[in-house]
């Protein structure tokens, strides 16, 4: 390591790395509540239709998604492209697990990035990370998780647009949002609806100054 890199760490206060401490911390809680044994429990009747729809071939996941359960694409071809080396229980449900970890690990270290206070991130990570239902949902192989991860990105997407004009992330999840879960089609409207509320306009401008008229 060389001796810039040094100084920096040297010059970080005491607070604040007990605060990366204790935000990694609550990550690893996060993960290890999520992935403990996770392919203890029989794959359920829900969870065997989900993955026998994409067992098979690249070309037959559209047709199964389609006739079998009519949900958008994208978790159908992602469940595909896990299951392609081996189908497991762990494999069936490694994405969800995956996806709610990384929901906690949105809030504690993004969200702050984008003007969200850091005791109000880790207060939501908190609720997020001990929430029955979202170890429950982590468990399933269903899109659910991943549909909460998207959720924040949308947030984050905002705040970014909202604080720096940056679109890429918020338009990316905008994106993706339909081909993973009818629903947050509704959550993307209402987010585009904050958008156009909360931005402000922009600044007048003299007509005369507009034209290259010089008063």
């Amino acid at each position: 390591m060389n001796l810039p890199v040094l100084s920096r760490i040297g010059r970080v206060s005491p607070g604040r790395l007990a605060l990366v401490g204790l935000f990694v911390g609550l990550l690893v809680v996060a993960a290890a509540l999520r992935f403990y044994d996770l392919p203890g429990q029989s794959v359920w009747y829900d969870e065997a239709i989900a993955s026998s729809n994409v067992s098979g071939a690249f070309s037959e996941v559209v047709p199964n998604t389609r006739s079998r359960n009519s949900s958008p694409i994208l978790y159908p071809l992602a469940l595909w492209a896990v299951q392609k080396p081996g189908i497991s229980t762990f494999s069936i449900r490694v994405l969800p697990a995956t996806a709610s970890v990384l929901t906690v690990a949105v809030m504690l270290f993004l969200l702050p990035r984008l003007g969200v206070n850091r005791w109000a991130a880790f207060l939501a990570a908190l609720l997020t990370t001990l929430s029955v239902a979202a170890i429950y949902h982590a468990q399933d192989a269903r899109e659910y998780s991943i549909d909460a991860l998207l959720a924040v990105l949308l947030i984050a997407g905002l705040l970014w647009y909202l604080r720096d004009g940056k679109k890429v992330l918020l338009c990316a999840a905008l994106f993706v949002a339909p081909l993973l879960q009818y629903g947050l089609v509704l959550f993307g409207v209402a987010v585009i609806g904050a958008a156009i509320l909360l931005t402000p306009p922009p600044p007048p401008r003299l007509w005369g100054r507009q034209n290259g008229i010089r008063s």
